[in-house]
């Protein structure tokens, strides 16, 4: 059982980014909830408790959930609802909730299993620049963004990664895609330099579709 105090948006917020597969930010959250933009004080509450890391990378802010977030996700699914949600219909909803989580638990199966392959009805397009630009559109609900190629990367776990830079570089030289630098080089983690691309003289951090 969690023994973390959690508001009701604190807990929306981290079930939200378990739907999102652990990653999301503003343009994916409202395309998967309609128009929502968590306050400050949500997502800091979250970072506080160490659930979620949060980064601003170009003009986005990412936020991603810890193990520890994950591991809380799944004990608080395991919880009766928070006192604050009395509509009849969530406490209904909770308990269908709770029924997939005791069978979850029975059968050893976590979130993180859950959400960590794509759906089987919906087949991934055919070529790798066509994956590339569908999981784009996956993070940002389809709107003109910024995504970095860390997140990106994550999103395409299992692909070459010689193959996905080709593909990227190609994206890039036929302007399906646009690959820039982070101008904050200091908000560069160590992975998000990892995850850069060297093109054109210099390294890329983000990929833009639609921005411009």
């Amino acid at each position: 059982m969690s023994d973390l105090e959690f508001s009701v948006p604190e807990f929306n917020l981290l079930l939200a980014l378990v739907h999102l597969r652990g990653s999301g930010t503003t343009a994916a959250v409202d395309a998967a909830f309609g128009p929502y933009e968590p306050k400050k004080s949500e997502k800091d509450g979250l970072s506080a408790k160490g659930l979620i890391t949060i980064r601003k990378v170009g003009r986005a802010q990412v936020w991603e959930l810890t193990d520890s977030g994950w591991r809380t996700a799944d004990e608080l699914l395991a919880e009766p609802a928070p006192a604050k949600m009395s509509n009849r219909t969530a406490r209904i909803l909770w308990a269908i909730i709770g029924d997939f989580s005791r069978h979850m638990g029975r059968e050893s199966i976590r979130l993180a299993d859950v959400y960590s392959a794509e759906p089987e009805d919906e087949p991934a397009p055919g070529t790798l620049g066509e994956r590339i630009v569908a999981a784009f559109h996956e993070l940002t609900g389809g709107n003109p963004d910024w995504v970095p190629l860390l997140v990106l990367r994550e999103r395409l776990d299992g692909e070459d990664r010689a193959e996905v830079d080709k593909a990227l570089t190609e994206l890039h030289a036929t302007r399906e895609a646009e690959l820039i630098p982070e101008s904050n080089q200091m908000s560069l983690t160590d992975a998000d330099r990892e995850a850069a691309i060297w093109l054109g003289g210099e390294y890329r951090h983000l990929i833009g579709i639609g921005v411009r």
